[in-house]
This record gives structure tokens, sequence and C-alpha cells, in this order.
């Protein structure tokens, strides 16, 4: 009975005890699904606000119409009657300038230099808790040609208004919005070409945002540094980048390849539509970034061989280098470009929505190979998953503890003051749960396991008594089932006399002559002997012979035989040799 008592409590701890490390394991699983809002809670204190500011002396030659050039087109038109009056003629003339600047558009020998700055914002994620991030190479690099026109766009803006306020003052005539846009737009072209360019300086800050107690969620610049950056589109458009901290919010990087059509596809960053938007309030708690969630449509082949991953998940300007994640909150590509079609009537490009494109993790780990660059999930950015799992859960006070305990160790951890201060509110609401640190759900499933486990065992202990009870009376003749001995005819089993032991230690005892062999008391037939010291042959046992006396210092005992098969047991043994049975 002990025995049963004892397995039974060991199997119900075990049942339990896997059913808990099961449950911890699933409760634990990283890769779990999540809602696109815990994606972005979790991921934007790592996804970051790129500038990248370029600055170099320009000089340029003032700009003037090729007369003679458009005199010649607009004959040309007369002659072929595609005009017919004055006003046509200009609105002729004028198409021609917007369409073909670079032909009318000529310099004169009048220069003038003066210094220029350009710029451009992106986004960007960190991947280890000391400083690596990745981003597009297009938002930190730019070719020649590029920044020359974007020089001169930002630099020569009121050098452009003088050249158009001449033009309408030579024409006789008034341009439009539309005209006007497009005019300023052939004139910076035409600068561009002209202009010459000294050796540019190039300077990326990074943006992360910074939870100061009273002050709300505010931006700190940190100078970031160019170690690995591929081509921009259509070349491998990734740019690996380093700033130097510790204790950095990360982002997890995930596997592109398993991704499939339908997929979800959520994507951070920095639009500037949103960010910069003049309609709303010029902050910096503003300055956050954007969730915007879609699928993944498919794979495009690019130009050099390599694939890009297409989604329909809305991304604009400024979102270039963002993370795009996947279902478990994993990056599995960079925000790089979208889709657009030239406006047959204006003349403007415009975006598509809806047909945009990410560089794929497989890329990006090409690159980072390279640089020799290991992504690794940050300690305090676990805890500050911790916390907000448990924020989400409603246990506030616990939440508030695991934020504090993120911000003592790294005081300028985006949103965690934020957090702090909601959790406080929370708790002032009467809205705290409890804290304990396991979850409702996991509560269930230990209960679930201790009422499956006690029952298992308690079950353990009914049927197996049971069971030994029918095996013993299901043993007939020769120990073969099938065939039951009657229950009113016991078996005694021979009892041999005992022989004191004799105490002569200087000579070896010399062994009594056996006793005579005792005539056994008659037994019913069908009746089982019990065996002496093998097993019992198939026929009944007429007679027995009894077993040898002792030898000297030797006591037999009286019960060294095996209570259910019968088997003579060694003076030594825990265990029947033949059936197994604990004695």
């Amino acid at each position: 009975m002990h025995n049963r008592w004892t397995i039974a409590a060991r199997l119900s701890a075990l049942i339990i005890l896997c059913g808990i490390l099961l449950a911890l394991a699933g409760c634990g699983d990283e890769t779990r699904a999540m809602d696109p809002p815990r994606v972005a809670e979790y991921n934007k204190p790592g996804t970051v606000l790129l500038e990248t500011v370029w600055s170099a002396k320009i000089t340029y030659p003032i700009l003037d119409i090729n007369q003679d050039a458009l005199l010649n087109y607009a004959l040309a038109l007369f002659s072929s009657e595609q005009v017919t009056n004055e006003d046509d003629a200009y609105a002729a003339l004028l198409a021609e300038l917007l369409n073909n600047p670079g032909a009318y558009f000529v310099p004169t020998a009048s220069n003038q230099s003066q210094d220029a700055e350009t710029g451009v914002f992106g986004s960007g994620f960190i991947i280890t808790d000391d400083g690596y991030l990745i981003s597009n190479a297009h938002v930190v690099k730019m070719n020649d040609e590029e920044l020359k026109y974007q020089l001169a766009s930002t630099a020569l803006a009121k050098q452009v208004n003088t050249d158009i306020t001449d033009l309408e003052g030579g024409l006789g005539y008034s341009l439009t919005k539309e005209q006007t846009d497009r005019m300023s737009s052939a004139l910076i072209s035409a600068y561009s070409t002209y202009l010459t360019m000294g050796t540019p300086k190039t300077t990326t800050q990074m943006y992360m945002g910074v939870a100061a107690p009273g002050f709300g969620t505010v931006l700190k610049g940190m100078p970031v540094e160019t170690i690995k950056v591929g081509e921009p589109s259509p070349g491998k458009d990734v740019a690996i980048l380093k700033v130097n901290g510790t204790n950095l919010p990360t982002v997890k990087l995930g596997d592109d390849t398993v991704v499939k059509e339908g997929d979800p596809a959520i994507a951070l960053g920095y639009p500037g539509v949103a960010t910069f938007n003049p309609m709303i309030a010029q902050s910096q708690e503003n300055i956050k970034p954007s969730l915007t969630v879609g699928s993944v449509s498919g794979r495009k082949s690019m130009a050099g061989g390599w694939e890009v991953m297409q989604v329909d998940t809305s991304i604009t300007h400024g979102n270039s280098g963002g993370p795009l994640f996947n279902k478990n909150g994993e990056v599995v590509g960079i925000t790089t470009f979208g889709s657009g079609q030239l406006n047959s009537t204006t003349g403007a490009w415009e975006e598509v929505q809806g047909f945009n494109f990410a560089v794929p993790t497989t890329i990006v780990n090409q690159f980072l190979t390279e640089a020799n660059v290991h992504p690794a999930e940050g300690s305090l950015t676990k805890m500050y998953h911790e916390a907000v799992d448990l924020f989400d859960n409603e246990h506030y006070s616990a939440a508030k503890d695991k934020f504090k305990e993120v911000q003592e160790a790294n005081n300028g951890f985006p949103y965690v003051q934020d957090l702090i201060e909601q959790s406080v509110a929370n708790i002032n609401s009467g809205k705290d749960k409890s804290t304990s640190p396991i979850s409702g759900a996991l509560l269930a499933v230990i209960a679930v396991i201790v009422v499956v486990g006690g029952s298992l065992a308690v079950l353990f202990l009914v049927i197996m008594p049971n069971r030994k009870k029918t095996a013993a009376a299901g043993v007939g003749m020769g120990g073969m089932p099938g065939m039951m001995a009657p229950s009113s005819a016991p078996v005694t089993p021979p009892v041999a006399p005992v022989t004191p032991p004799v105490s002569e230690p200087a000579a070896a005892p010399t062994a009594p002559e056996p006793a005579p062999v005792p005539e056994p008391a008659p037994v019913p037939e069908p009746a089982l002997v019990p065996p002496v010291s093998e097993a019992a042959p198939p026929a009944a046992v007429e007679e027995s012979t009894a077993p040898a006396p002792a030898t000297p210092g030797e006591v037999l005992a009286e019960h060294n035989f095996c209570s259910k098969c019968g088997q003579q047991l060694d003076p030594d043994s825990q265990f029947c040799s033949k059936c197994g049975k604990p004695v």
C-alpha cells in the first residue's frame, strides 16, 4: 500500500510539473502573434527619426532665355498653322519652356557663389543596445546630380522667384499657380545643370523620444556614424549606421523567407505628411512614429537579380528606412519606395498608394554579415516588453514598478515616463487589477492540470489494487491463466524444521542428517503447490520433499516465498526475481 501511494504521488507531481512547465513555455513564447497596437507599443522606442544634412559652397551663373531659339520655335508654329492667334502662341511657347528647359535657359557670364544646405528626413530602427541601427541608403547618401538639384532647390529659391517675375514681365503674361510651380522646377533643373559644387559635408543625426519627467516626450539628437552603405534604389538600398549609446531600445529582426502573400505587413515610421503637417501643433510631443497596417502582396525582381517585397501598407516620404513588421513584431523588411505616375495634364509626379516596396531582411543580413554586426535584443528592451504586457493586462502597479526599473537603468528610454504617469493615473482611478505576474489564463491552465493530474492519481489508486486481485484469482494450474483454484482449499507451503546454530568457531560444523520427509497432508484436486526452488510443473504435485535443514549459523525465515507467484526468495532480495513484485 505504501509503495502504491508513493508511485501515485510521484505520478501526480510529475504530471502537474510537466503541465506547468509547458504552460510557462507557451506563455513565454517570443514568436506569438500580436495585434498591430501591441507591435507598435513594443517597437516605438526602437524606431527612430533620422535627419541628414548636406552643406557645400555652390557657384552658379545667372540664367537667361535663348530668345533666338524660342523665336524660331514660334515661327515654326505659325508656319505650320499650329497656332493662329497670339494667346495660343504664348501658351505654346510657355509649354515648350516647361517641357524642354535645357534648350532655352542658357548661362550668362555673370556668376554668383553662396553657401548652400539641404537635408532629408527618414526613419530607422536600432538592432543592438549599443547603438547599431538600420535605414535606407538614400536617407544618408545622395549622388552628385541629385545633390546639386536639392541644393539649388533650397539655396536658389529667391533667385528662381526673381527669374519668374522677369519672365512674366517679358511675356506680358501672368502664370497660373500650376504654371508657376512647373516653371520653378524647370529653372531649378537648369541651374543644377550649370552650377559647380565644392566638397559637400554630410552630417546625420538620430532622434529618439526621451521621456523627461514633467516635460513629456521630447527629442534628443545623437550623431550618426556610417558603417556600410549600399546604393539608393534601384540598388540595394541599405545602410548600417552606429550611434554611441548603452541600454538603447532595440527591435528584433525576423525571417522574410517565411512570409507569405496575405500575411500582415505593419509599418512604423515618420512620414512627413503626418510628422510635420502644418495643420497639427508643431511640438516635439507630436514627433512620434506613425503606425500603418496592410498585407504582403507579393515579390518583385529588381534589376540586380534580387527581390523586393510588395505590400499595400501605406508609406510615403519620411517612411524610408523604417521597419516593416510581421505578425510577431519582427522586422522582415525596410520600407523603401512607393509607386507613382506622371500626371499628363500637370506634368507632376503623383504617388499611387497601395503598391509599395520593402527591402527584405535577407538583403539586410548580407550587409550585417559584411559589417560584422550581430543583431541582439537588449535586456532593457525585454524588461520594457514585460512592463508593456503588465500595463495592457491592467496590472498597473506591477507595470509602474517595472517601468521605473527601466527608467533607472536608462533615464532616456523613450515613452517610459509617459507610461509611468498613465499607470499612476489608472491606479488612482481604481482600475488596477491583481499585480501577480501570472496571467489569469495561466492560472486557469494550472488549475485544469491539477484537476486532471489528481483524477489520474485517484484512478491509479483505485484500479491497480483491483487489477492485482484479478490477476491473482485468474492463475490456474501450472501458473497458466484461465483455470481457477478452489477458494475453499488454501495452499499451505511446507515448513522445514529449523536447526539452531552450533557455536564452534574453531572447527567447521558438520551438517546433521537430513530429516525424514514428512507425508504431505491430502490436498483437494486440483491444488496449486507453491514451488520451493523452481517453478511448479504443470501437473499437480503428489508429494513434496522438505528442504534440507539449515547449516549451522543459518536460520531459515518462515516467509521466504513470493506471495504472488510462490518463487523462493533470496534473503537480501527486495523484489521477486520471477514476477518483480516488491517484497
